[in-house]
Formats: C-alpha cells, structure tokens, sequence
C-alpha cells in the first residue's frame, strides 16, 4: 500500500539534511585558510586531495553496500558524523601528516553518504508509488546542497573576517553533527527493513558489479556520467585562486562572487528533470561535456572578471547530470543493490578526480589558471569521445518512463 505520510515526512528530513550537509562556513576561505594561513602550496593541497579521493575509489562501493545491508539512514548519519570529526580536524591543521589524515576522515564519511540518499529517496518515492517523481525531487535535493554551499559562500566570508578562518571551521564540525541526527530520524522505506530478503554482504557487491558490466546502457550513464561531472567539477578548485588572480580580497565581495556560481549550479538541479524530460537522458547527457568544454575554453580565453559568465555555464552544466543519470540508474536496477549500483557513479567521478586534483593544482602553480581551465575542457571532451559512442549505441531506453517536466512542476 503506498504510504504518502511516511513520504513525506521522509521528503521533509532529507530536505533538511541535504541543505545541512552542505551548509559549512568554512567553504569560501578553506583554500585561503591553507595556502595563505597555513602556508601550503596548491599543489600539496590537491595531492592532499587526490589522495583523498583514492582513498574514496577504495571506500566507495564497500560503503554503498553497507547502507543496502545495514540501512541508508544509518549509513548517512555515520558518514555525517565522521565528516565532522574531519572538519573538527582541519581545523588543526599545520602539517601535510594532519592535513591528509583529516582528509582521509574526509574521504569514510563521503563514501557513507554517497548514494545512501538517493537510494533512501527512490525508494522513499516508489513506496508512495511516486516513481516518476524523481528527477524532480532528486534535483530540488542537489538544488538544496547547492543553497546550502550558497548561503553558507555568503555568510562565511564576512564572518571569517569579523572573526577568523578557524572559527568558521569550528561552526562546520557542530553543523554536521546535527546533520547526523537528522539523519537517524529518517525511516527506512518496509521493503529495506525486510532482513530475510536482504543479500550477503560480499555477494551483493559482486553482484552489483556483474550486472552493471552485463548492461551496456547502465555502464555507459556510469562511466560518462562519472568522468563528466569529474572534468566539470574540478573547476570548483580554481574559483578561489580565480578571484584572488582578479585581486578580490577575502571579504564580503569574496563572498558574493561565488554566490552566483552555486546559485547556477542550484537553477541546473531545479531543471535537469525538465532537461532529461525533454531532450531524452541519453540527448542531455552527450549534449553537457560538449557544452561544459566549450565554456571551459572560454573562461581560459577571456580576461579579467569578462571570464566569469562563462564559469557560471560551467556550474550551470554540471549540476544538471547528477539528477539524469542516477534516475536512468534507479530505475534498473533493484532496491537491494540500489546504494551499490549508485555508488558505481561516484567512484568513477572520484577515479578521475583522484588524478585530476593534483593536476590541477600543480598546473595552476606551473602554467596559469588558464592551462587549468583548458584540462578541465580536456577530460569533458575525454568523457564524450570515449564514452559517449557506447550511450549512443545503448539508446535513450526512458522516454517512455520519464514525464516531460515543464516549468510549474519544478
């Protein structure tokens, strides 16, 4: 029987957590914090990063696996929980040993509640028999998470220098505990609490494997949807050194020329639905690393601030994948395997990320922002030309399935 109370109620929590989670004040000056307070290179901060993206390559289908077995509510309270003990970290941070072992804190806590929530949110949907609402609410939750980092972008940069970078920081550990705890309230949807129908633990991860390399249409959304997001998201890194190239120094319009970027990303989620409805996920999906390469090589051409309508596209760009791809994975794959499957995404996103951080950091100290820029245009088109073949190939396969979404429904 569908159970629009517990949907709701679930809806509700999961809003708060995704807006929570990614509410820290430390986002806008965490890159001025370490090179500037810190007195780390970029190009060790991205090591530090590319490490701790290895380790979340390692971690992330054993975790997805943990919250099919044991519950994804209880999966993203202890990923919440373990993020704040790596922010409470950072905080202290003086040394590389320091550094890498907060983020190493950093990379069990993502992999936690790395498709936890979206697994916990179609399944939260399909007991309401609310299926074909996904891609709407999956892009109002990135949406929410893209507030979050926005709000969070305005205020922390004036706090920061009313009080201090660390301060910041300390305000962010505190902030993901209560985010635990509104994760512990989320109920598990009947058919995860069901233990007899759940699969042995090691079994299910092999499992998860085999079927997504028997579907050439769930392996190719994987593969391009993980290295596009990747090649797209590794601008993030550079916005700060961007603005401080443009002498913007740390304060409020520090602050509030990063606010738009994170809005961009939040318009992208509010309409990757109306996009994937429309032009189809496979259209949308070839059509985002072409566009993100093009403005890529834009913002590495244009000088002064004349570059930042195009990073905006970039952020734009982006956001709008998550939402595509993972509705295209949820709705072949079965609830057991569900948090697995997904977590397949993340790990190609953060296979790339573990070589492309360092990459970026070393050529922004090397060569210029504008050579970064031109990498980050590199792998999107590395991810079409590579992957996008086989997507082709694979067809669209959810036009049926998928409602057009216009305008008065997002």
């Amino acid at each position: 029987m569908p159970d629009p109370t517990h949907a709701r109620r679930n809806l509700s929590l999961l809003h708060a957590y995704w807006f929570l989670r990614e509410f820290q004040l430390w986002i806008p000056v965490w890159i001025v914090f370490l090179t500037i307070e810190r007195g780390f290179s970029l190009t060790s901060v991205t090591f530090a990063e590319g490490l701790y993206l290895v380790g979340v390559v390692a971690l992330e289908v054993p975790t997805g696996a943990v919250a099919d077995r044991w519950g994804r509510s209880r999966s993203m309270a202890l990923g919440a929980f373990f993020l704040g003990l790596a922010v409470l970290t950072f905080a202290y941070t003086r040394s590389f040993p320091v550094l890498l072992g907060s983020f190493m804190l950093w990379s069990v806590a993502h992999t936690l509640m790395s498709g936890a929530d979206m697994a916990l949110l179609f399944d939260t949907l399909k007991g309401a028999k609310r299926e074909g609402d996904y891609e709407r609410i999956a892009g109002r939750g990135s949406a929410l998470t893209w507030t979050g980092v926005g709000v969070a972008t305005l205020l922390g940069g004036p706090v920061a220098a009313a009080t201090s970078t660390r301060f910041t920081i300390f305000v962010g550990a505190a902030t993901c505990m209560v985010t635990a705890l509104l994760a512990l309230a989320i109920r598990e949807p009947r058919q995860e609490r069901a233990g007899e129908h759940r699969e042995p633990y090691l079994r299910s991860i092999g499992l998860a494997f085999n079927e997504v390399s028997a579907t050439d249409g769930l392996r190719a959304v994987i593969l391009l949807a993980g290295m596009t997001t990747a090649g797209l998201g590794a601008v993030h890194y550079l916005v700060q050194p961007f603005l401080i190239d443009r002498e913007i120094e740390v304060g409020v319009y520090f602050s509030l020329l990063q606010v738009p970027l994170f809005a961009a990303g939040m318009v992208g989620s509010l309409l990757a639905a109306r996009v994937g409805g429309q032009a189809g996920t496979r259209r949308a999906l070839l059509a985002v690393p072409a566009a993100g390469a093009m403005m890529c090589v834009a913002i590495a051409l244009s000088p002064g601030l004349l570059a930042y309508g195009p990073l905006l596209m970039v952020m734009f760009l982006g956001s709008t994948v998550h939402p595509i791809a993972t509705g295209y994975v949820n709705r072949r794959v079965g609830s057991e395997r569900r948090a697995t499957v997904l977590s397949m995404q993340g790990m190609v996103y953060s296979l790339v990320m573990a070589a492309l951080a360092p990459v970026m950091g070393f050529t922004t100290d090397s060569w210029g922002l504008a050579v970064a820029f031109s990498v980050c245009a590199g792998v999107a088109l590395a991810a079409l030309v590579v992957f996008g073949r086989a997507l082709a190939k694979a067809g669209d396969g959810v036009a049926a399935t998928l409602p057009v979404v216009t305008a008065g429904d997002i």
